[in-house]
This record gives C-alpha cells, structure tokens and sequence, in this order.
C-alpha cells in the first residue's frame, strides 16, 4: 500500500471507530470490534510475517477469515444491511487468497488490491451503517439492534401477523 492509500485507511479507521462506539448501536459497535481485531491481528502478523504479495500471506488470511466470520454473525443477529456488505466485502477478500493460492497468474499489486480494498469498504459499511443507525434513531426515537428469532420460531414473525397461530 502506498502512503497515500494508508493514509486513507488509517483516517477512515479513525473515524468510522470513533463514530461507531460514540454513535452507533450495538451492532455498529461490534463490527468495529471486528475491525479492530483484525487490525491487531494483521499488525502482529506482519511483525512475524512480513508479506511479499508474491504468494499467499498468512496473516491476512486469518485475518480476513476473522473479518468474514465476525461480519457473518453480525449479518445473522443484526436489524441491519451493512454487516450484509461487509461480509460479502470479505468474501471477496478471501477470494483474492485462493486465487493467489490457485496461482492463476496474479501479478502481486492486484493481489495487494484485491485483498485491501475490499476490507476498506467494509470499514466504510460500518461507518455508513452508523449514520444510517442515528438517522433512524432520530427519525423513529429508537432502532433495535438485533433480530427477535424466538418469535420467528414461533410463528409470530411478521408475514403471519401478530394474532395468528403457529401452526
């Protein structure tokens, strides 16, 4: 990544974490767990590891493995669309290691973007996800954070209304 393209990345991170705990609901919080966790995981990764982009790296293969397992789970649990994005932003980030596993004649700058940038726009989804979560706040008084699966269960959900029976 070049100076610039770090530069980006590090303000964004800023930002959209600092956005995301002061503004966001619980899972805006979470998915900035997420983030950071991956930043911590790359960081000490490339510390041990210093990737070349000229085969697979290691590390930002857990790393993006924890992205896309972490996002996963937000986009199950949460009332919302960005984990959604993110996770199929992680997907495509996983994508860029197997095809660099396949050997399939990536020169190393596409694979260097095709692992990045992915995962900025991820970073991104969660800070657009923040905004759109104090907008419905405001808008509606409250947004819940995350889905009522029991009720699902049940059969109460919300295409079979609330007063019919679970059969």
């Amino acid at each position: 990544m070049g100076n610039v393209e770090q530069l980006a990345f590090f303000l964004l991170l800023a930002v959209a974490i600092a956005l995301a705990f002061w503004q966001g609901g619980a899972p805006e919080r979470w998915g900035a767990g997420v983030i950071l966790a991956m930043v911590l995981l790359q960081a000490g990764g490339e510390s041990l590891l210093p990737s070349g982009f000229r085969s697979v790296d290691p590390s930002s293969l857990m790393t993006d493995a924890v992205g896309t397992a972490g996002f996963g789970y937000l986009a199950l649990q949460a009332r919302r669309i960005w984990p959604l994005w993110a996770t199929s932003l992680q997907l495509l980030s996983l994508s860029a290691h197997f095809a660099r596993w396949a050997d399939i004649g990536i020169p190393p700058t596409v694979y260097a973007v095709m692992r990045g940038t992915p995962t900025f726009l991820a970073l991104s989804a969660i800070a657009v996800g923040t905004i759109l979560h104090v907008w419905r706040r405001r808008r509606h008084g409250s947004d819940p954070s995350w889905q009522d699966w029991s009720r699902v269960a049940l059969g109460y959900g919300p295409s079979r209304g609330a007063y019919s029976k679970p059969w």
